[in-house]
């Protein structure tokens, strides 16, 4: 059974129930069930696979509060920010989204995200995190209405991760969509076992600039957007927690920071590969990568590197 999120209960789930109103690939969308001009919870929306319903918007626990969103790249912290937010959205009583995630989880690939993906992201109620890059799939029409937050790595240093990970750690996908995803993830993980890490950095490299460059773009124009670098998020954990919530505005208890950079304050004593968490220390790829190829890397992509501080 495909996982819809959390189930609204209560009265307004009731009035909605039985409405038909869903989203599909063939119409692009309904219009929204009529509500009271007082009701200020944002209404919920569906997100539709092959004519098949695979995720409803749960109704927000905390409707008034501004939608944030909170992006990164493929092994830049992204999974440790992500499950970060989660436990403050549970401490705060705040309604978490990580669409990206459930996509995988079902084993949809990224080249077969619906468009009326859209349809989920409010002004209001939510906060979106576990993007792995800027998407382009679908649209998120309140994007510059909400505060954003990124959080970036060294290309060098992520690629290697990425390395290690499709070769031995990087959990599989699910298939209750279709096994394509899966399929694609077993014949990466042949071709990067198959590769010198090397190779893999020099072929794989520019996937991780690139979207850097995304978001490079992104924050230009964004009004109210936060860099954050991993050193920060692995080294500094409740000042990056503290950083984070003065600028959502954010008001957790006393010693609930505290708690939230002790509780995911995990660094390896030594390198495990079979390990998702393998190291976090930065500039890895220096033992990793042989001269040649970190010089290789420098040469085509230092106005990237440059623009980011890592050289």
């Amino acid at each position: 059974m495909l996982w819809r999120g959390r189930k609204a209960t209560g009265p307004r789930a009731e009035s909605r129930a039985g409405t038909g109103a869903e989203i599909t690939p063939e119409t692009g969308g309904q219009p929204e069930p009529a509500r009271d001009e007082d009701d200020k919870t944002p209404m919920t929306a569906s997100i539709a696979y092959k004519g098949k319903t695979i995720y409803d918007l749960p109704v927000s626990r905390s409707p008034d509060i501004p939608s944030v969103f909170f992006m990164s790249v493929h092994k830049s912290g992204s999974t440790l920010m992500n499950n970060m937010i989660r436990a403050a959205c549970e401490m705060l009583e705040y309604e978490f989204v990580d669409i990206q995630s459930h996509f995988f989880n079902t084993g949809i690939s990224d080249a077969d995200i619906p468009a009326d993906t859209s349809a989920i992201f409010k002004p209001q109620g939510y906060v979106y995190s576990g993007f792995r890059y800027f998407p382009n799939q679908y649209e998120i029409p309140c994007l510059n209405d909400c505060p954003l937050i990124v959080l970036v790595r060294d290309p060098r240093d992520a690629v290697v991760s990425q390395y290690f990970s499709l070769s031995q750690s990087h959990p599989m996908p699910g298939k209750d969509a279709d096994d394509k995803l899966y399929r694609h993830m077993e014949e990466q993980r042949k071709k990067t076992l198959g590769s010198d890490i090397n190779e893999f950095a020099l072929r794989e490299v520019g996937s991780f600039v690139k979207k850097l460059e995304t978001y490079s773009e992104l924050l230009k124009t964004h009004p109210k957007a936060r860099l954050f670098q991993y050193e920060e998020i692995i080294y500094m954990k409740k000042k990056w927690i503290m950083s984070m919530l003065n600028f959502l505005e954010w008001q957790m208890k006393p010693g609930q920071p505290m708690s939230l950079a002790n509780r995911f304050n995990v660094v390896p004593k030594q390198e495990d590969a079979s390990k998702h968490i393998r190291q976090v220390h930065p500039q890895n790829y220096m033992t990793k990568l042989s001269p040649e190829t970190i010089a290789e890397i420098n040469r085509k992509y230092s106005a990237t590197l440059l623009r980011y501080n890592y050289i």
